[in-house]
């Protein structure tokens, strides 16, 4: 790692010393959060509003740091490499990031008109990029939030449904896991509708 007294860089006249170079990524104001810290927030955010979005997100991950260690559900696993149940709360962040990736769909259905002939529609199943996945996965989870039931009032409610839905989706028992399984069924099932549309193409 370079100084700044390697590179002949006089530091009179600072009264803190002068970071030492290469400045590390996570040191830029703007990608000084996580990267799904920040889709999340983005995703939360209406009308503009980031610092209610950041708001509303500080308080999910405390949710998440203050709630009990999750029970894993065998018939649901979660992604490869998770860590145990009982570390969760102690990550926040790697909670959130473990609930999304688990119910990130591989697949979207597109429905092209004409494919078939005769104006019949196909579904074709298009593979999506990580970032991708987790927009589909953040989205089915807020609209089964928005649907989950107040347990009181204040500003914090809607951050409160958001973190239980989250380890409801890391328990299985959310609604989210079926979402995921019809898109990749529909999706293993239209794999024969690919050779079709590259045969009239």
């Amino acid at each position: 790692m370079i100084s700044f007294e390697d590179a002949g860089i006089e530091t009179q006249g600072h009264k803190f010393g002068l970071p030492e170079l290469p400045i590390p990524s996570t040191s830029h104001m703007k990608h000084r959060y996580d990267p799904v810290v920040q889709q999340v927030t983005n995703l939360l955010m209406k009308d503009g509003k980031l610092s209610v979005a950041q708001r509303n997100m500080a308080m999910i991950l405390n949710h998440l740091r203050t709630a009990s260690s999750p029970i894993i559900n065998p018939t649901r696993p979660l992604i490869p490499g998770a860590p145990p149940p009982s570390h969760l709360p102690l990550n926040p962040i790697l909670y959130l990031t473990l609930a999304i990736d688990s119910v990130a769909p591989l697949v979207r259905i597109r429905s092209q008109k004409g494919a078939a002939g005769g104006g019949v529609a196909l579904q074709i199943p298009v593979p999506l990029g990580l970032r991708q996945r987790r927009r589909q996965a953040v989205l089915w989870i807020l609209d089964a939030a928005s649907k989950r039931r107040n347990r009181g009032s204040g500003r914090g409610g809607f951050a409160q449904k958001v973190a239980e839905e989250l380890i409801s989706v890391v328990e299985g028992n959310s609604g989210v896991w079926d979402r995921r399984g019809g898109v990749h069924k529909l999706g293993v099932s239209a794999r024969s509708n690919l050779l079709s549309n590259n045969r009239r193409r």
